[in-house]
C-alpha cells in the first residue's frame, strides 16, 4: 500500500490532476469528433487509425512543431495526460498537447486558452517547488530526541550452561545453507517488487460468485469507450496499447480493460480484469489479443458491487513475447 502523501504534496497532485482532466477532456473530444490524417510524406496506415490517440497527438505535435525545442512521443503525451509532475509542469508540453487535441477536433483554441493553461502549469511547478522545500525543511521541524539517561554498566551475569561443540565443517555447511536460503528469499522478494505482475495461476474463473448482470461479457454492445472514463495513466508499453475504463449502466458502475498492438510491429497478448470481494481469492476475466488482430479487444465489464458487497478491481495489459504485464493500482470500491 502506498504511503499517504504529505499535505504539501497533496496540493501539487490535486492541481496536476485537475489540469490533466482538462487536457484529457480535450483529447476525448478529439477522439470523438476528429479524423486521423497521417503526417505529410508518410505512407498511409495499413488499417484505420483512431483519431485522438496518444500516437496521433504526438504526430500532430511533431508535424506542426507545437513544442519547439522538445521532442515528443506518445509516452510523453501519456505522462502529460496522466498529470505526471515532471511533465505537466512544463507549459510548452501542456499547451502543445492541448493545441494538438483542438487541431484534431477542429475546435477553437486561441492565445487566451494557451495562456490559461500555461499559468495553470506554472502554478503546479510552484507548488512542486514549495513541496520540495517543505521536504527539506521537515526534519528541522521535528522535536529533538530526548536524551537517554546514562546507565551504569551492569555486572556480567554468569549462568550455568551446557556448551555444545560443533565441528567446523558442519558449522560452515549450516551457515552456507542459511545464507543460501536468505539469498533465495531476497531474490524472490526483489523479483516481486520489480515484476509487479499478478500470479494468475491460482485465480478463480471470471464468473465465480457472480450472477446475472454482475459481469457483462459483451462489453462493446453495452459500453462505448469514448463515452467512458479512462483511468490514468494508460497501460501502454512498447508495442502494446491498452487502458482501463469505467462507466455507468442501469444504476451500476462497471470496469473493463482493452488491449491493442501497434500496426508496424504487432504482438500477441491480452488484457484482464481481476476482481475479488474482501479477502476472497482473485477472479480473472481475460481477453486474448491475437497477433493478427488489428482492432482492440475488450474484457468483460465487472460491476463494483457483486452479491451486495463492494468489489476490489485491477485491470492489466500483457504481451506474450517477450513476456511483460502492466497493471493499474487496485481499485477498492468499498
Amino acid at each position: 500500500m502506498p504511503e499517504p502523501l504529505a499535505p504539501w504534496w497533496r496540493d501539487a497532485h490535486d492541481a496536476a490532476q485537475l489540469l490533466a482532466s482538462s487536457l484529457d477532456a480535450a483529447a476525448g473530444q478529439a477522439g470523438r469528433e476528429g479524423v486521423y490524417t497521417p503526417p505529410p510524406g508518410s505512407a498511409p496506415p495499413r488499417r484505420r487509425r483512431r483519431p485522438g490517440s496518444l500516437r496521433h497527438l504526438a504526430e500532430v505535435i511533431r508535424t506542426h512543431r507545437l513544442t519547439p525545442g522538445i521532442s515528443v512521443d506518445k509516452d510523453i503525451v501519456a505522462k502529460v495526460l496522466a498529470g505526471d509532475l515532471r511533465h505537466i509542469t512544463d507549459p510548452v508540453l501542456v499547451v502543445g498537447v492541448a493545441r494538438a487535441a483542438h487541431l484534431i477536433a477542429e475546435a477553437p483554441f486561441d492565445d487566451a486558452d494557451a495562456q490559461r493553461l500555461a499559468v495553470a502549469s506554472a502554478r503546479i511547478a510552484a507548488l512542486v517547488e514549495a513541496a520540495e522545500q517543505a521536504d527539506r525543511d521537515a526534519p528541522a521541524l521535528l522535536p529533538a530526541a530526548r536524551a537517554t539517561p546514562e546507565r551504569r554498566e551492569a555486572e556480567p551475569v554468569v549462568l550455568e550452561a551446557t556448551v555444545t561443540v560443533h565441528r567446523p565443517g558442519r558449522r560452515r555447511r549450516r551457515w552456507g545453507i542459511a545464507l543460501g536460503s536468505f539469498l533465495v528469499v531476497l531474490s524472490c522478494t526483489t523479483a516481486g517488487i520489480f515484476m509487479a505482475r499478478p500470479n494468475t495461476a491460482t485465480e478463480a474463473a471470471c464468473r465465480d460468485g457472480a450472477s446475472g448482470d454482475d459481469i457483462i461479457d459483451a462489453t462493446t454492445s453495452v459500453f462505448a469507450d469514448d463515452r467512458a472514463t479512462r483511468l490514468n495513466p494508460t497501460l501502454d508499453f512498447d508495442q502494446m496499447n491498452g487502458s482501463a475504463r469505467y462507466a455507468r449502466h442501469q444504476g451500476r458502475t462497471y470496469y473493463w480493460g482493452r488491449a491493442g498492438s501497434d500496426d508496424h510491429d504487432p504482438h500477441a497478448g491480452g488484457t484482464r480484469v481481476r476482481w475479488r470481494i474482501g479477502d476472497s481469492p482473485w477472479r480473472s476475466c481475460d481477453r486474448v489479443l491475437a497477433v493478427t488482430e488489428r482492432k482492440y479487444v475488450h474484457t468483460p465489464a465487472v460491476a463494483t458491487t457483486i452479491a451486495g458487497a463492494p468489489v476490489t478491481l485491477q485491470v492489466c495489459l500483457w504481451r506474450d513475447d517477450p513476456r511483460r504485464e502492466n497493471c493499474t493500482d487496485e481499485v477498492n470500491t468499498g
